[in-house]
């Protein structure tokens, strides 16, 4: 005889379900979201949509504005989703992508994470002929004078850019490092613009890059690649073709992390 599914488990999934509804719609609404709002667009009553609000206030996973009464999801959403991407090994699913770009380039390929306010190399995809590159795996260079890290600093919002600089120990590492906040700020305008960055001889003398951010949940990167090349193969033609493969790359990487 089929076993009828108790009134309280079928009861607690319907709650699930409606719980996780409300969720994807506030994630919908970056704005915030009014109640009445809500409630027309998840079928709810005013009532249990309130009492599922309540309930996700209290946990902190969402926040009733106090000037406008609209609801958004915090951070804490968004860290939750962030730690399933950080438990996942990055290395393991951008590994077989980034070797294959090293060597459809010719050119060194570079894997980093921020830790902090720096980046730290992670993996490097070097193809047989490719230029041999001083960079290594574990070496760590700051945020704000690498391709990489401006990559990763174009998805960051300004209050947290601002919050790194002011950390960093601004150094003249090259005559061609910035250091400037403001100009820094317009060059990052231009990453989230174009999609990608450069790092022209800022880091190292003769160095070029092209680097490409991969966001996480919320839009929010802590890692980065880069191609990496002499001055001399790097001209703005060229530039642009690796841009366009990178990003590519970038697309690849974020559908296998299921992003």
């Amino acid at each position: 005889m089929p076993t009828n599914q108790p009134s309280s488990s079928r009861n607690g999934t319907q709650s699930i379900q409606r719980i996780f509804h409300v969720i994807e719609v506030l994630a919908k609404h970056t704005g915030g979201i009014s109640l009445q709002t809500l409630s027309a667009e998840t079928g709810l009553a005013k009532s249990t949509a309130h009492r599922m609000l309540t309930s996700l206030v209290e946990l902190g996973y969402v926040v009733q504005d106090s000037f406008s009464a609209r609801y958004r999801l915090t951070l804490k959403m968004f860290e939750l989703g962030s730690g399933v991407v950080n438990d996942m090994d990055i290395l393991a699913v951008a590994r077989p992508h980034l070797d294959r770009l090293s060597r459809h380039t010719g050119e060194a390929v570079h894997l980093v994470l921020r830790d902090g306010v720096d980046i730290v190399y992670l993996h490097k995809s070097e193809a047989s002929g490719a230029r041999r590159m001083s960079s290594q795996v574990g070496l760590r260079a700051p945020l704000f004078c690498t391709g990489v890290g401006k990559a990763i600093l174009a998805t960051l919002p300004y209050t947290e850019v601002e919050r790194i600089w002011k950390k960093s120990p601004i150094e003249q590492i090259t005559e061609h490092t910035i250091i400037d906040f403001h100009q820094l700020c317009d060059q990052l305008k231009a990453v989230r613009s174009k999609g990608y960055a450069i790092d022209d001889e800022e880091n190292e003398l003769g160095i070029r890059c092209v680097a490409v951010a991969l966001p996480g949940p919320g839009g929010i990167a802590e890692a980065a690649f880069s191609i990496s090349s002499l001055v001399p193969h790097m001209n703005e033609q060229r530039i642009e073709k690796i841009a366009r493969i990178s990003l590519e790359t970038q697309a690849a990487i974020l559908r296998d992390l299921g992003l």
